[in-house]
């Protein structure tokens, strides 16, 4: 917004005044910026996030699912308690997916 009002706002013609060519310019860069900074503060204000990998409100489980029993591993997901299934696949880093909540961790902790 600034940069829109310094560009904008000095008279034409005058020493020290951007062109036309710059005010346009600087102007399209500008409103880049404001339209990004406004997506983020509307989306903050909505409550709705812009990445594709956010979990809509429905999709997350509930307190009446219950986990899945206790499987022989002992391994448990950080983020819902669930156990390790067993056929559950983990990478050599340790990595593994939550067959209940669908939430990556790794077993190996922080």
């Amino acid at each position: 917004m600034t940069v829109l009002v310094f560009l904008w706002g000095a008279p034409f013609g005058e020493f020290g005044s951007p062109p036309l060519f710059f005010r346009i310019f600087g102007s399209f860069i500008a409103l880049a910026f404001v339209a990004m900074g406004g997506t983020v503060c509307l989306g903050s204000i909505l409550g709705k996030g812009l990445g594709p990998g956010q979990i809509p409100r429905d999709a997350l489980p509930t307190a009446d699912d219950s986990p899945p029993p206790v499987s022989e591993s002992g391994y448990r997901c950080p983020h819902c308690g669930a156990p390790l299934g067993d056929g559950i696949d983990i990478s050599p880093h340790g990595d593994a997916k939550c067959g209940y909540c669908n939430c990556w961790f790794n077993i190996h902790g922080k």
